[in-house]
């Protein structure tokens, strides 16, 4: 069965549980992210558009590793249409920021608004954009003077440093260059899939 097809059950009703929404290893630690939709409100906006408002809290749970990883914010979620060959119709997107080095365990009073309504069967995808380290501790302009080394954007061998890239194996799309490191699309098997009851 392709990874794709397992995907956390999320329920709308159960607002008094954490529900399990994302898990990876980053930094060399392994976390969980998890949601607990509070309350929804239909409303008017000010547009004269009626906005579905969910509101809700995440929690990051850091389960092993050396570096914690931390919660930063919520960004605007988005509607998108699948075109890959698992055919998943419309998708929900929720994107999270998360940081190494950052101690934020949640965010509460997060309010997700939506132009169309949550629906029984949907798919969400929830992207987390890793953010580089403090500056403080690294700096990717003075590598040399740097407490940390980013492991996703530099390997060190000496005096000399590297710059990492990805790509998906097999294809001839350009490598992504280091400050460009955004998780989604590039290729990392990760529980990040979601679908409503």
């Amino acid at each position: 069965m392709a990874h794709e097809n397992l995907k956390f059950p999320l329920s709308l009703v159960k607002n008094d549980i954490w529900q399990p929404i994302f898990g990876a290893q980053h930094h060399g630690t392994f976390y969980m992210i998890y949601i607990k939709i509070k309350s929804y409100e239909k409303v008017q906006n000010d547009f004269g558009k009626t906005e579905h408002t969910y509101n809700c809290e995440f929690r990051l749970q850091n389960y092993r590793g050396a570096i914690t990883m931390g919660l930063v914010r919520s960004k605007i979620p988005k509607f998108t249409t699948d075109t890959s060959e698992a055919k998943l119709g419309e998708i929900l997107n929720l994107n999270l920021e998360v940081s190494p080095f950052k101690k934020n365990d949640y965010l509460r009073n997060e309010k997700i608004k939506l132009l169309k309504p949550i629906e029984s069967k949907l798919v969400t995808v929830i992207n987390v954009f890793v953010l580089s380290p403090p500056i403080d501790l690294f700096n990717p302009n003075d590598l040399d003077n740097s407490l940390y080394l980013n492991p996703y954007t530099h390997l060190r061998d000496g005096d000399e440093y590297t710059e990492v890239a990805f790509r998906k194996s097999g294809t001839d799309q350009p490598f992504q260059s280091p400050g460009n490191m955004g998780w989604p699309g590039m290729g990392f098997c990760i529980p990040d899939i979601c679908i409503f009851d």
